[in-house]
């Protein structure tokens, strides 16, 4: 009997330290599990709305996070999931580290930054701001950093330059300069006057024409040409000026007023050729400047190839030629006294 009882205390301790032991086992696991769980790599993930932009331009930043106890973009603390924009003004790298103990992770994106285009600018004057009717000046322009360049009444029209103009009525020149950067606008006025009535004061500073004067002028300051893609004066040309300069330097003439018009044959860019043709102006008058003729009577202005009439090489003195499309011609303007040299 006695044997028995002691049989069934120890079956009944046995159970119960198997029951202890799996007991232990259990919590044994589940600490496991949970310091695993506790000590999961965190997880990151950034984003940018666009990886290339210019200066000025703003960008979005989204990031989002996993199993982090902190998140950092670009060494600053912010929140586990979240947006930031941003106007960067150079090249930048967004990183953002999600750590949790000594565990982390990291995500980078690199946006790209270019400067901006710069802003067109441009500017225009006329030479005489308030003709008489039938008479011209000449509108002068100049621009940077533009594409195309366009003025009201003129068109398009390269991006420096200058024409010769005679409005009918007052009229307002508008220049438009457009480039990658933007656009920028300005402009010029040229007011016209009715020439004044007999016993009237004129009504504008300019003097009208005087046919004699101008028909003299025509046969004393004659056209001069020029050799292909040329700006220098042939001998003969000079020669021409220097009779040119001898009758314009007399007295009576010396109040005339002239433009050069350099003109260039159809052959090269409208660019190229307003820029040629402003060059023969300004060589004609430097020449004849040299010669005592002062400068602030000569207007000069290119019309590039707009005149060119030629179809071949031809001759100077025949047109239409090329030969004869490069050339300065002589316009007179005003002033002078209606008498003979």
């Amino acid at each position: 009997m006695g044997a028995q009882t002691e049989q069934s205390t120890l079956k009944r301790e046995l159970k119960m330290k198997n029951k202890f032991s799996r007991t232990v086992a259990i919590i044994f696991v589940a600490s496991i599990l949970a310091g695993a769980v506790g000590c999961a790599k965190p997880k990151v993930q950034l984003q940018v709305s666009r990886d290339r932009v210019q200066q000025g331009e703003d960008v979005r930043v989204n990031w989002t996070s996993k199993d982090a106890k902190q998140v950092t973009l670009n060494g600053k603390a912010v929140d586990k999931t979240g947006a930031q924009v941003f106007t960067p003004d150079n090249t930048t790298t967004y990183t953002a580290v999600a750590s949790r103990g000594k565990k982390e992770a990291r995500d980078s994106k690199v946006v790209a930054v270019s400067a901006r285009p710069a802003r067109p600018t441009i500017r225009i004057s006329a030479d005489q701001e308030a003709i008489t009717r039938g008479q011209s000046t000449t509108i002068r322009w100049s621009s940077n950093n533009a594409d195309r360049v366009t003025i009201s009444d003129l068109g398009t029209v390269p991006s420096s330059g200058s024409r010769a103009v005679s409005p009918s009525q007052s009229t307002t020149y508008e220049a438009t300069a457009t480039g990658p950067g933007g656009t920028d606008n300005a402009s010029a006025r040229v007011t016209v006057t009715e020439e004044a009535a007999p016993g009237e004061r004129p009504r504008t500073s300019t003097p009208a024409a005087n046919p004699s004067v101008a028909a003299l002028f025509a046969q004393w300051v004659q056209t001069v040409y020029f050799e292909l893609d040329k700006s220098d004066l042939m001998p003969q040309s000079q020669d021409k000026l220097r009779r040119a300069a001898g009758w314009l330097t007399q007295g009576p003439n010396r109040s005339i007023a002239f433009r050069i018009e350099g003109n260039c044959d159809p052959r090269g860019t409208e660019e190229y050729n307003i820029g040629l043709g402003e060059r023969r102006a300004q060589a004609a008058k430097e020449f004849l400047a040299s010669l005592g003729v002062e400068g602030s009577r000569i207007q000069t202005v290119s019309y590039g190839k707009e005149r060119a009439a030629g179809a071949s090489e031809g001759s100077p003195d025949q047109g239409p030629s090329w030969a004869h499309d490069r050339r300065d011609d002589f316009i007179y303007v005003s002033g002078g006294t209606p008498r003979n040299p």
